[in-house]
């Protein structure tokens, strides 16, 4: 099936034939033509899939149809009413799926604004006075901006929450009423979307969408990663992490890349180690401590420079892309879905992707967690910390490492024979012959 069997308006066939996007993914396929039909969704599909443009084109399509067939709004009443709203967890997928809906919405002439934490009261007030169709918003400067009155939802026809899982994860459910609430519940269809099913939003459906009908979709691959992803599992103690990031950095990672920690503290500290002793990269940090300007300036420099960037799970869901070439996994993630959303950065569109663990013996529970969760992936599995494994290795090592000295030894004590009896001979003919070599190399051997 093709995107024209599915989307018929003119801006949607004139930006793919601009971005050269000529077939719909698997999901996309799927779950396009429901949303024109009219129906609510329930989307859980693995990372990469297409989830963005599965709800961006539908949406688009829909509101230009319906410009056309009742007339575009005078300005009076579009003065801060949004058509369709779009609820991200974090500032980062807000401005991806803001930047997502400008690109489309440049063919179709509609209007997207973005919200996010970090406005300030003039962002808001400029809102309120302007005509716009699309918003891009995270829930909780969302819900501030209601309570003011400075953003109207009375018209919002579609309700998009992506990664619906993670919204209810950071506590946004109290913002979502708030914000449902707001909007005529008879008109408004809830499209959700996330990369792994939760029992959370099977909650969230019944507390605050309980009269609406959903149509789910694709549960089945919820924990699916790409297949081109390789993963590769490294076995150290705690002590030796610094270390072997620090070789990893310098001998193995090539292109972009992110290294995932756990705890904002351990960003900044990592940042700092390894520009004391990287030469070959600089390093950006991405957590949630920082203010907002600062985290939209670390992100693009990241995007627009020869960056590797140190981030908490903050970067882990929903962020595309689409030069990313590899991930390692500084600390394995408290949760095992976050191990999914991690991996889920490389490899996207069938891409080559490849992804690194650094796996410790205190990592045992967590890697039981992840190999239940990714089920059959046996490239991406886990290995479970074996410490009598690791001690015959180590010895080995050890073993490996004398053996080489030895041989060193052995080679010192040929080349002195090789000398002696060289002088021996340049005795014969009456040639001089220095003896500064033999007597160095005879001090190395005794040693």
């Amino acid at each position: 099936m093709s995107f024209d069997k599915i989307l018929s308006h003119h801006s949607i066939v004139e930006f793919l034939k601009e971005t050269q996007i000529k077939e719909p993914t698997s999901i996309q396929k799927t779950v396009i033509p429901e949303i024109i039909k009219g129906f609510s969704v329930d989307v859980v599909a693995k990372t990469g899939s297409g989830k963005t443009l599965a709800f961006v084109l539908p949406i688009i399509e829909l509101l230009k149809s319906q410009e056309e067939a009742n007339g575009i709004l005078s300005r009076n009443e579009n003065k801060g009413h949004p058509r369709a709203l779009i609820l991200a967890p974090t500032r980062e997928l807000a401005s991806q799926i803001y930047r997502v809906f400008k690109t489309v919405s440049h063919h179709a002439k509609l209007r997207v604004r973005k919200l996010e934490g970090g406005e300030g009261l003039k962002t808001v007030n400029l809102l309120k006075r302007e005509c716009f169709e699309i918003l891009v918003a995270t829930p909780g400067k969302l819900a501030q901006s209601l309570k003011s009155k400075s953003i109207n939802l009375s018209q919002v026809r579609y309700l998009v929450l992506d990664e619906a899982d993670q919204l209810l994860d950071l506590g946004f459910k109290k913002d979502i009423k708030a914000i449902y609430e707001g909007m005529d519940s008879t008109l408004a269809r809830i499209l959700l979307f996330s990369a792994t099913n939760s029992e959370k939003i099977d909650e969230l459906k019944e507390e605050i969408f309980a009269e609406v009908e959903f149509h789910h979709f694709n549960k089945e691959d919820k924990n699916k990663l790409g297949h081109s992803i390789r993963s590769f599992n490294i076995f150290i103690r705690d002590e030796e992490k610094m270390k072997m990031t620090l070789a990893f950095v310098e001998n193995q990672a090539k292109g972009k890349g992110i290294i995932f920690v756990n705890k904002f503290q351990s960003a900044d500290e990592l940042k700092v180690e390894l520009e004391k002793k990287s030469k070959k990269y600089k390093f950006v940090v991405l957590h949630g401590e920082m203010e907002p300007i600062q985290r939209k300036k670390a992100l693009k420099e990241f995007l627009d420079k020869d960056r590797i960037l140190i981030a908490t799970d903050i970067a882990a869901r929903g962020m595309d892309i689409p030069d990313l070439l590899w991930v390692l996994n500084f600390d394995l993630p408290f949760e095992a879905v976050y191990y999914i959303h991690r991996m889920g950065r490389v490899g996207r569109n069938n891409k080559d992707g490849f992804a690194y663990n650094l796996i410790t013996p205190r990592d045992q529970k967590i890697v039981t967690r992840i190999n239940e969760a990714i089920l059959k992936q046996t490239a991406l599995k886990l290995s479970t910390f074996d410490e009598k494994r690791f001690k015959v290795h180590n010895k080995k090592k050890a073993e490996f490492a004398t053996a080489t000295k030895l041989e060193k030894k052995k080679a010192m004590v040929s080349e002195l024979k090789k000398m002696i009896s060289q002088k021996e001979l340049l005795k014969k003919k009456n040639r001089p012959y220095k003896q500064v070599g033999i007597k160095k190399l005879a001090r190395k051997i005794k040693k």
